[in-house]
């Protein structure tokens, strides 16, 4: 598996959710953006846990990062990106 050069060390969350390591083969790729923003969506209707905080903030350091390196995937939508559109729980904030 080749390595990414980056600034955010991914050592801890390896360690503990070995296959984030897929980080590594799509880094510099818009579908490694996709499945960083994915990491940090809640894709699973309200039953995802999450992350510990500390894996989390590496998540997101990721996250910013790639659009740093790479800002022309920056605006690659996820299809789990459905915040702002036809969300249930926006519409009964109305």
């Amino acid at each position: 598996m080749r390595r990414r050069v980056t600034e955010t060390s991914t050592d801890e969350l390896y360690e503990r959710f070995p296959h984030l390591r897929k980080i590594d083969l799509l880094w510099g790729s818009p579908e490694c953006r996709k499945f960083l923003f994915m990491l940090m969506t809640d894709t699973r209707g309200g039953t995802r846990q999450g992350f510990p905080r500390e894996h989390g903030a590496t998540i997101m350091a990721l996250l910013l990062e790639h659009d740093r390196c790479f800002p022309q995937f920056e605006h690659v939508v996820s299809p789990h990106d459905q915040r702002w559109g036809n969300d249930m729980r926006r519409k009964e904030w109305r």
